[in-house]
């Protein structure tokens, strides 16, 4: 059986893990867009602030599970003759396909963005590229607040450059964080020299012969950079497949089996649509976790397997702030008044838990995080905590609580 992977990162690796698992004698070819050995992609900011930081697996998974590499990008696929053809004329015949080519960074349409010394934060490449620019440099700018906006505003501050981030959001992380937990974050990047500018945008990037030299902002205020990051989101990468007959929307879209609209063909990682746990709504989701999840099930659904994929947490989000733990799961801010909000702010954190009836639905915390796998499964599995919310809220919860409590119900890891 001849198994062919677009895409080498977490979703790709998984997959040719289970598939080798399930079929030695498979043929398992991973065509992959960057010709370095996989690593683990969340870690690409402390390329920028540390030296001799390897991020690297440390056993390369395409020679642990004998797949063949292939470097190079897809131009387009053939579902009747079966084929993935490159861009570099060559094609790769297959039995069954998986694509896994996540995203890639959304580049804003800002006059005089694109030139020397401006960058996105996606890949190792990336990273290793604002390190060099940003050597004897002063000033830099970063454009978006999101999580990969904050990671790298913090590695160029700890660089020693003057950094500025802009968010047009009226916070920071937004849908990630509430507005209490936005400012708590945002004063601790301040006391650490970061500026923070929300409800505004970058609207033109000044050069002097091609040289960058300052960012106008909507509101007319300018900022001197030598550097400039663009964190602004990112977009699945479907444009190989429009022509497939692949049915997408924002991604591709897949059933429970991570079966796309053609036969053989399946799609996981950031380059899906599929369903919210929680929201039941259509999704993309960009989350490491949820690309090795739905890796891993692709690849056993196509040696035979039949799991069925629930769906993923658009919000799952850890981090460390200048050393502060950070951690965001599920609905944080919801609408509805149905919803029973618990909030414990003292000193020195923040919890907030969100319940639909005895329900965990979502949790906030800052500065204290233990025990966050039980947070996860019990809103991943939803299973009902009854009268452990004060427990919950206090960070005393054990999965000794459930099995007592709730002994029809399992909790994962």
């Amino acid at each position: 059986m001849r198994h062919v992977i677009v895409g080498g990162s977490i979703a790709g690796i998984s997959a040719a893990k289970e598939i080798r698992g399930n079929d030695m004698k498979a043929e398992i070819t991973v065509i992959s867009a960057e010709k370095t050995r996989a690593y683990y992609r969340p870690m690409i900011p402390s390329l920028i602030e540390k030296d001799g930081v390897d991020i690297t697996f440390a056993e390369d998974p395409l020679e642990k599970y004998a797949a063949q590499a292939v470097y190079g990008t897809v131009r387009s696929i053939d579902v009747s003759s079966r084929e993935v053809f490159l861009s570099s004329g060559k094609k790769r015949a297959y039995d069954k396909l998986l694509i896994a080519t996540g995203s890639s960074p959304l580049i804003p349409d800002i006059p005089g963005l694109r030139g020397a010394d401006m960058f996105p934060l996606r890949t190792m490449e990336d990273a290793l590229s604002i390190k060099s620019s940003a050597k004897n440099k002063e000033r830099a700018v970063v454009i978006g607040g999101g999580f990969v906006g904050t990671k790298a505003s913090i590695a160029l501050r700890r660089l020693g450059l003057r950094v500025t981030m802009v968010e047009q959001c009226g916070q920071i992380l937004p849908q990630r964080l509430d507005r209490r937990g936005a400012r708590i974050v945002a004063d601790i990047m301040r006391k650490k020299g970061i500026g923070i500018m929300t409800n505004d945008k970058v609207s033109e990037i000044i050069r002097s012969a091609g040289a960058l030299k300052s960012v106008r902002l909507a509101s007319g205020g300018v900022l001197d950079a030598d550097v400039v990051v663009v964190a602004a989101g990112a977009k699945p990468n479907v444009d190989a497949f429009r022509d497939s007959g692949i049915r997408m929307n924002r991604g591709i879209l897949i059933n429970e089996s991570l079966q796309t609209s053609v036969p053989d063909v399946y799609a996981a990682g950031d380059v899906v649509e599929y369903v919210d746990l929680l929201s039941q709504k259509p999704a993309v989701s960009a989350l490491w976790t949820n690309a090795e999840e739905m890796g891993r099930i692709a690849g056993r659904n196509m040696t035979g397997g039949n799991i069925k994929y629930q769906g993923f947490l658009s919000v799952m989000n850890a981090a460390e702030i200048f050393d502060v733990p950070v951690m965001s799961i599920g609905l944080i801010e919801p609408e509805e008044k149905e919803y029973e909000i618990i909030v414990e702010d003292t000193m020195d954190t923040y919890r907030k838990l969100v319940f639909k009836g005895d329900v965990l639905v979502g949790v906030l915390f800052i500065g204290e995080v233990s025990n966050a796998g039980i947070y996860t499964n019990l809103i991943r599995n939803r299973i009902p905590i009854g009268s452990l919310k004060e427990e919950a809220i206090h960070g005393t919860l054990s999965y000794i609580n459930f099995v007592s409590t709730v002994p029809a119900k399992t909790l994962t890891v």
